[in-house]
């Protein structure tokens, strides 16, 4: 097939319809472009655009400065973003990378966290490299217009070179994602209004494509978080591991404690559900650090985290705690 007019198709859609004014897209700065790639993974343009982007390079404005911060910063930084992991990747290319970041893609996918897509991106929107990019949006564009119901992914990037509007890389790309984000949507896709329309084979049946996936049972986990008090201050643990590793939190089990059961928070992950059970207890096993009451708010948590401790700290929530004051009053 000719792509030629489905190419000025979409390129008349995104000089009418695109989303210029991000601010990733008025810079051909391959660290701000990475690290809106790196935000934008699982998290929404409005989210990231409102709450975290800008704050994020004031803070650290350029690569070196990121490498020089510690993690502990980084992780503070990138509170209420979830998935930690991309933080603590960013930190660690900082740090192999600079003080610049490559636009070399078979360089850049040597780096951690940075997979063939967002090495793409980055080399496409700071160089123009003819090159496909392949986020979940371009993903279920793919699968409508070439009526793929399943494809692994080496299919997926054979299809996505081949519409590749080699010419414009640069506005092809960001216009894929853009009609993926506002058109090609997963439910009730706005087909009359798809400059692709004219050669999708999908769009008779467009939510067929890709097939749906079959709905798992989100198992839950049950965990009893301790707090244990002393002198005004909470014992806490950094947390080890991928799963919000370098996070700090209360010390945890999963048995019942010996103590008085505070209250419980129920909150979703992405892959499961946890029942955040609270205990107050005299003492525990764990190993840990003692912090301040006061200096809570300066640590890096997680989202659960967070809401525990919004509980703990209303005023005279849970009794009186050391020298009759209640939890919250550092002595």
């Amino acid at each position: 097939m000719n792509y030629i007019d489905i190419h000025a198709a979409i390129l008349e859609w995104y000089r009418r319809h695109g989303r210029h004014d991000l601010p990733w897209r008025q810079t051909r700065d391959p660290y701000r472009i990475y690290v809106s790639e790196i935000m934008l993974q699982q998290t929404q343009v409005k989210t990231v655009l409102e709450r975290f982007y800008h704050p994020f390079l004031e803070r650290f404005p350029t690569l070196s400065h990121l490498a020089a911060a510690p993690l502990q910063e980084v992780l503070h930084a990138w509170q209420g973003l979830g998935y930690y992991r991309r933080a603590r990747y960013l930190h660690e290319t900082a740090r192999l990378a600079a003080p610049t970041l490559p636009t070399d893609p078979e360089k850049l996918v040597k780096l951690p966290g940075i997979g063939q897509s967002t090495a793409h991106a980055v080399a496409v929107f700071a160089t123009d490299a003819a090159l496909p990019i392949l986020d979940a949006n371009v993903r279920r564009i793919l699968h409508r217009f070439f009526a793929l119901e399943k494809a692994t992914p080496k299919a997926l990037w054979q299809t996505a070179w081949r519409l590749l509007d080699r010419q414009n890389p640069y506005d092809y790309n960001q216009a894929m994602m853009d009609i993926g984000a506002a058109v090609c949507l997963p439910r009730s896709p706005l087909c009359h209004a798809c400059p692709l329309r004219s050669g999708c084979r999908g769009q008779k049946a467009p939510e067929r494509y890709p097939a749906p996936r079959p709905a798992k049972k989100r198992p839950t986990r049950r965990t009893r978080y301790l707090v244990v008090e002393k002198e005004g201050k909470i014992l806490m643990r950094k947390r080890e591991g991928e799963m919000l590793g370098g996070l700090w939190e209360l010390p945890s089990q999963e048995s019942e404690p010996e103590g008085t059961r505070l209250f419980e928070i129920v909150h979703d992950y992405t892959h499961f559900r946890r029942i955040a059970e609270v205990w107050r207890v005299e003492r525990c096993d764990i190993e840990g650090v003692w912090i301040e009451v006061a200096k809570l708010n300066t640590l890096p948590t997680s989202s659960l985290e967070k809401k525990i401790f919004a509980r703990l700290l209303e005023p005279d929530a849970y009794g009186a705690l050391v020298g009759g004051e209640p939890l919250g009053v550092s002595q």
